[in-house]
């Protein structure tokens, strides 16, 4: 659908050796792990200290379920993927896997605020119209940004060669500048609703911060996975790598060798 060229993607193909490949991204769903974990911790110790006392409406128990369940599933990858040789062997499912942990980073941590019944954080019925919408400003933001990810990647925005292309338009600026102000105008009025302390506040806001930050950086992530499943040249198998692995130490031996060598001379 998108007339994509494997030769059009070098750039991309690097950072999928690099910055995105499944040796590094462990270390990202470790990171995502240890974030997330915090509101669930808190949660599980208030159901441990005081369960007796904790009372929760229909939406609070199913929003509690689900993000339970999310969060074992968490725990299932992360232990699926912690050996190297796995996470190689398995790096299509792997790609997939990585967008739900960005899911999770981007979006866990807000039942911090809309759990009134366990976290004892204020909320009403306007502040989770308000948090709604925070959140699908983000997933419209997501969507927006894979199409131009795709749309840069279509017309050559990702090859090795050649003159650099800018894909930066007015009208994706207006854009931003219109979602930022909006943003902003709802953390307003969630503040203004039942009058947070600033300390609350900056829970509010560093998250939204997070939401929309991986709105934006998860669009990757889908080019990923569509890489990994059509080009060939996105799976580098373990054996490669390890021999890919076992040069580079061998050549940061002989370069460090080679300088002990001159400082003696």
């Amino acid at each position: 659908m998108w007339n994509i060229r494997e030769e059009d993607m070098g750039l991309f193909e690097i950072e999928n050796r690099n910055r995105l490949s499944p040796d590094y991204i462990r270390i990202f769903y470790g990171g995502v792990f240890a974030y997330t974990s915090i509101p669930m911790l808190i949660m599980f110790l208030g159901v441990l200290l005081n369960g007796d006392k904790i009372s929760l409406t229909p939406f609070e128990t199913f929003l509690v379920r689900s993000e339970v369940k999310l969060y074992i599933l968490e725990l299932i990858f992360l232990i699926i993927f912690m050996s190297s040789k796995v996470a190689f062997k398995l790096q299509k499912l792997q790609a997939i896997v990585t967008l739900f942990y960005s899911f999770q980073l981007a979006t866990l941590p807000f039942i911090v605020m809309m759990v009134e019944g366990m976290f004892d954080f204020p909320s009403n019925n306007e502040t989770l119209v308000y948090i709604g919408l925070i959140m699908l400003g983000a997933l419209c933001t997501h969507i927006v940004t894979t199409i131009d990810v795709f749309k840069k990647a279509k017309h050559g925005g990702y090859k090795s060669e050649g003159p650099a292309v800018s894909f930066f338009t007015n009208a994706k600026l207006y854009l931003s500048i219109g979602m930022t102000i909006g943003v902003m105008v709802l953390l307003i009025l969630i503040f203004l609703n039942l009058n947070y302390t600033f300390s609350q506040m900056a829970i509010y806001v560093v998250q939204t911060i997070i939401l929309y930050t991986f709105a934006v950086v998860s669009a990757e992530f889908v080019l990923l996975v569509y890489c990994r499943f059509k080009f060939p040249s996105f799976n580098i198998t373990w054996e490669q790598h390890e021999k890919e692995r076992q040069e580079f130490i061998a050549n940061r031996k002989r370069i460090r060798e080679k300088e002990q060598k001159r400082n003696k001379n």
